[in-house]
């Protein structure tokens, strides 16, 4: 029924969107192909997966139906494990049903050309393969559950905790021991010499080994949501980074970001205002015109902006605290809408590269709903994720402790171990490492509901 209900979905939805959402990771994952890069900002997995795609064919009818259906398959298997291996109750299953499969929120996510719907599946199938694996030991799900997170890991740096849940995984199987460390370590094994691949390649464009141009400005731009409230020693500031504090100091000296302004960027404020630092510093020391270069450029700065940015939490640790990670908690619960707020950054024509790779010859586009009715709908999301929070804090604890001395609630005890383990090392790389949006939140909002439901199925 899931199958032809999704198909049924995505010709209803496709007369709404006619065309593909874009928004700057867009165009890099495009730019990755066009320009035969073996590395850009974000990994390359997901562009290798529309080069495969636009191999067949370039229509974005054929990319968005692959991403909603690859993402449905990966809920079908979640949806029919979790109904096997814990058997909710019917009036459960039909809700759970509805939130997997009649969602709108996830054939919004396959419209987007974004690698959010495929890291999404993997991620789904990843958790499921371990739900497995703590009801019956498993070679080939020890095998697939380690390339899986390999995989994740090349479409999305978020990964880089799944072989950390993983060590929980295995730690309640009845593999065992050797067979345990086998598959903690499994995953490594190819993680680690595409994290060398990438830092060499990476090297060869802009000078500097890195894994994660990206990883620079990140941390730079966390360091500097505390700058208004701390007072830094130019001369103490490592020497590379000078000309970048100076540059700091003038502008909260004349242009202070006020709390209205940088809760409308949550989380990533220095990075997107074109004034706000970061980027007048890369014009004024890089040159760039085409996405090669851009990158290239990226890569230039971001080593003095990791630098600049660790020096500064290292200094000030508790501003830093009460700065951004206390307003980053925030963000985690109330995710920020972002690509869910509107349709093609609200422009009524899309960039060369999007054109060149479907082949359009009219850069137009449009979409039926207005954006105030999508942000009106997709805005009770946020809400809906941090009532899933209140609701499974509150009732989880008294559950577990009525549960987990007996032996017929074993494997759910082992589900709710899993889950939770996610959701904890999620939270903790959100608040610390990553921007927070609504749809790098999509992973733990399944999860949650799941959880949600059952514990009031079995309450």
């Amino acid at each position: 029924m899931a199958f032809p209900l999704a198909i049924v979905e995505i010709i209803i939805f496709k007369q709404l969107y006619p065309f593909p959402d874009f928004i700057s990771d867009s165009y890099s994952y495009i730019a990755t192909n066009l320009y035969h890069m073996k590395v850009n900002l974000w990994p390359i997995g997901y562009s290798i997966f529309i080069n495969i795609v636009h191999a067949i064919s370039p229509s974005q009818y054929l990319l968005v139906t692959c991403q909603y259906l690859i993402l449905v398959l990966a809920f079908l298997y979640f949806f029919y494990t979790t109904l096997y291996l814990y058997k909710p109750g019917k009036n459960s299953t039909r809700i759970i049903f509805a939130f997997l499969f009649l969602n709108p929120l996830f054939i919004y996510l396959s419209n987007c050309v974004l690698s959010d719907t495929l890291f999404c599946a993997i991620s789904m199938v990843i958790f499921t393969q371990f739900l497995w694996m703590a009801y019956k030991t498993s070679y080939p799900n020890l095998l697939i559950s380690g390339l899986l997170i390999v995989l994740a890991f090349t479409i999305r740096y978020t990964a880089i905790y799944y072989p950390i849940f993983a060590i929980v995984g295995f730690g309640i199987t009845k593999f065992k021991w050797y067979e345990k460390v086998l598959g903690m370590i499994f995953p490594w094994l190819l993680i680690i010499p595409f994290i060398c691949y990438t830092q060499q390649k990476t090297k060869e464009i802009t000078g500097t080994a890195e894994f994660s141009v990206f990883g620079g400005w990140q941390i730079a731009n966390n360091a500097l949501y505390m700058y208004g409230h701390i007072q830094v020693d130019n001369a103490q500031v490592p020497p590379s980074a000078k000309e970048l504090d100076l540059l700091s100091k003038t502008y909260f000296a004349e242009n202070t970001p006020s709390g209205e302004e940088l809760a409308a960027i949550p989380g990533t404020y220095f990075i997107k205002v074109p004034e706000a630092i970061l980027k007048p510093y890369l014009v004024s020391h890089t040159k760039f015109s085409d996405d090669t270069s851009q990158f290239r450029a990226w890569g230039q700065v971001s080593p003095i902006y990791n630098e600049y940015g660790k020096y500064l939490i290292k200094q000030y640790p508790l501003a830093f605290i009460r700065y951004f990670i206390c307003l980053n908690i925030k963000n985690y619960f109330l995710p920020y809408l972002e690509k869910f707020s509107n349709y093609n950054l609200e422009q009524e024509e899309v960039g060369e590269l999007a054109a060149k790779w479907f082949q359009w010859k009219d850069h137009r586009v449009f979409k039926l709903p207005s954006s105030n009715l999508q942000q009106l709908f997709y805005g009770i999301y946020p809400m809906l994720f941090l009532i899933l929070n209140i609701y499974f804090a509150v009732r989880f604890p008294p559950f577990f402790i009525a549960n987990k001395s007996r032996p017929e609630n074993k494997m759910v005890i082992h589900l709710f171990i899993l889950a939770l383990t996610f959701l904890i090392i999620n939270f903790g790389f959100s608040v610390f490492a990553s921007p927070i949006v609504l749809r790098y939140q999509i992973v733990p909002m399944i999860i949650l509901f799941f959880l949600c439901v059952y514990i009031k199925d079995l309450a």
